[in-house]
């Protein structure tokens, strides 16, 4: 994620008001770069891309088919390679303010300055994920409604990211499914069985793509599921019984946790795995900064406050749907 830029400012002309707005700003930069948990989860679950452009276009094709035999001094095989579906995402404007009061200033109250500067920037990381967040795990709709705006949560082929009739491109090419209403469950059945359908999930040609799910994600709340995850990658025995048997599943997935993503009142915990690999291959999950956190500071007449205004644009949304599977969801494919 890029730093913060600071906007030169118009108004700001007295000694005092400057210096502390001088110092206020590095505590915002200060912030800002440190490590942060809301920064992690959208690194660890999207493809985050710097953009330049109103939106970015999202595009497919189908994929190559095996390389054939030919007799000596045959010609070389051409492939009927498609363009498949696209979409554009979209960058949407976010702003928010907020005041250090000529008391303030006066009567150096520093912890409450300070306060403020890390608060604004610490709200404008967890915008930030809040939204990568709602977009990912409210997929299982076409569209989702979050910070007043609405926002496409559909995959390059016009299906919710998490639907139960994916197509194809070819001919004779089935429809799919990447979302189950079955619970995680208590052991690592559920999970296993889940990943060997990603594993098996064909391409838009109809070729198994074999890609390995490696990673669980996991509500902030879902306390019972987070504790059998964890055992599950770490147990050297099986997980949910007493038999003496080997745990397959050790050190097959890693865990995130949503804080952002609730579970409570659902009748069902929902769970999503993914392979990290897929998603970088296939340009899965997309995160796109446009504007990082861009700060202008003035003084406000009336009232004499020194104010800052924030404002940033980012985009977010799905190039494929073979890199990830919802688990526990209200509607789906039962698995029985």
């Amino acid at each position: 994620m890029a730093g913060i830029i600071f906007a030169k400012n118009s108004n700001i002309n007295d000694d005092a008001y400057k210096v502390q707005d001088a110092v206020i700003k590095e505590w915002m930069s200060d912030y800002e770069s440190e490590k942060n948990d809301y920064d992690d989860y959208v690194n660890a679950v999207y493809n985050v891309e710097k953009s330049d452009q109103f939106g970015e276009k999202i595009g497919s094709y189908t994929e190559f088919g095996d390389f054939e035999a030919v007799p000596e001094g045959g010609n070389s095989v051409m492939d009927d390679i498609e363009m498949g579906p696209s979409q554009l995402i979209v960058h949407q404007q976010y702003l928010k303010k907020f005041v250090v009061t000529s008391e303030m200033i006066e009567d150096k109250k520093i912890s409450d300055m300070k306060t403020g500067a890390n608060g604004f920037v610490r709200s404008y990381k967890r915008s930030r994920a809040a939204e990568a967040s709602a977009i990912l795990t409210g997929a299982t709709a076409t569209s989702v409604s979050w910070g007043r705006a609405t926002h496409n949560t559909k995959c390059i082929d016009g299906k919710a990211l998490f639907a139960t009739d994916h197509p194809g491109v070819k001919n004779g090419v089935g429809v799919q499914s990447n979302v189950f209403t079955n619970a995680i469950g208590t052991d690592d059945t559920m999970l296993f069985r889940l990943a060997n359908i990603g594993y098996n999930f064909k391409n838009q040609s109809g070729n198994p793509m074999g890609y390995k799910f490696d990673t669980i994600i996991l509500p902030g709340d879902a306390w019972k599921e987070i504790r059998l995850v964890k055992k599950i990658a770490e147990s050297t025995n099986q997980v949910g019984n007493d038999h003496n048997d080997v745990n397959v599943s050790k050190g097959l997935f890693k865990l995130i946790i949503d804080p952002l993503w609730q579970s409570a009142g659902l009748a069902t915990t929902p769970y999503i795995l993914m392979s990290s690999q897929a998603n970088k291959e296939l340009h899965g999950n997309m995160f796109y900064d446009r504007i990082p956190l861009t700060v202008k500071s003035a003084i406000e007449n009336n009232t004499w406050n020194l104010e800052y205004f924030g404002r940033y644009r980012v985009g977010a949304g799905f190039g494929a749907w073979q890199h990830i599977i919802m688990g526990g969801a209200s509607a789906g494919t039962t698995l029985t």
